[in-house]
């Protein structure tokens, strides 16, 4: 697969890979690797955040060199992705995972959105794997299984237009089956499409059945602990129209199948 990193495009240009491992047992482990840049304006972040049942989260993150990619790898300094295998190093939490991939990489809809000259990309470069390794904080460690995803958006949309409303994105991992899907609403139109075990989907099909979950982040984008954006937090809060995010993890049904699942609500102002 090429991981080279994307073009840069004036004035706004953004590109984010999210990973995560979801255990049966309800622990949750999200990886984040992105790079932002807003006219002369450079931001480039890694982090990682753990949640299990009855604990308080771990966190941690890093900032990450300029990133560079080719052919199955890509190194952000405090992460890299090599073949199956990805590490990450923070002075909060750290990890090395194997990732052996059971589906194909998936584009559901391309561009996921598009306006004018501008556009939004969803790559499901991993729809379904199956995930273990280790992950090491200060004063403990955690062997953790599931099942892992990863996927990528790149955008160049300048997000202070008010074009984006409301995302809702998710996916479930049940037994032998796997889903994933985005509904985007914008000024212009609703998008929705999703991925089922191979299949190109409509987001509403592959969402299968959602039971009450546990809120694992609630709140603006712009105060996530992990971006540790500093003087530049209210530059951000205003230039993207303050987005406001929800993300649960839950027990999940899903083709007859009882399995996990992780879902999220952003909404823009």
């Amino acid at each position: 697969m090429d991981l080279r990193v994307g073009p840069v495009h004036w004035p706004f240009t953004l590109e984010k890979r999210y990973i995560d491992v979801l255990s049966a047992d309800g622990t949750v482990l999200l990886v984040y690797l992105g790079w932002l840049r807003v006219a002369g304006l450079r931001f480039r972040r890694v982090t990682a955040e753990l949640f299990r049942p009855g604990e308080p989260p771990r966190r941690g993150a890093a900032a990450a060199s300029p990133p560079r990619g080719g052919e199955d790898w890509l190194d952000y300094g405090a992460a890299r992705i090599q073949g199956e295998e990805l590490s990450f190093v923070t002075a909060g939490l750290s990890g090395q995972f194997r990732f052996r991939a059971r589906r194909p990489p998936a584009s559901p809809r391309v561009p996921l959105f598009r306006l004018g000259k501008h556009c939004m990309h969803w790559t499901v470069e991993v729809p379904d794997a199956d995930a273990d390794g280790e992950l090491h904080w200060p004063g403990g460690s955690l062997r953790l299984a599931g099942r892992g995803y990863r996927d990528l958006v790149w955008m160049d949309l300048s997000p202070w237009q008010p074009v984006l409303r409301e995302l809702r994105w998710g996916r479930i991992a049940a037994a032998e089956h796997a889903s994933t899907w985005v509904s985007l609403k914008t000024a212009r139109e609703e998008v929705s499409t999703g991925w089922l075990d191979g299949r190109i989907t409509h987001a509403e099909e592959s969402q299968g059945s959602l039971a009450e979950g546990r809120v694992l982040i609630e709140g603006s984008v712009a105060d996530l602990e992990g971006l540790r954006l500093g003087v530049f937090r209210p530059l951000l809060r205003r230039l993207t129209r303050d987005p406001h995010e929800v993300k649960w993890a839950c027990p999940a049904d899903l083709s007859g199948a009882r399995g996990v699942a992780i879902h999220e609500h952003v909404k823009w102002r």
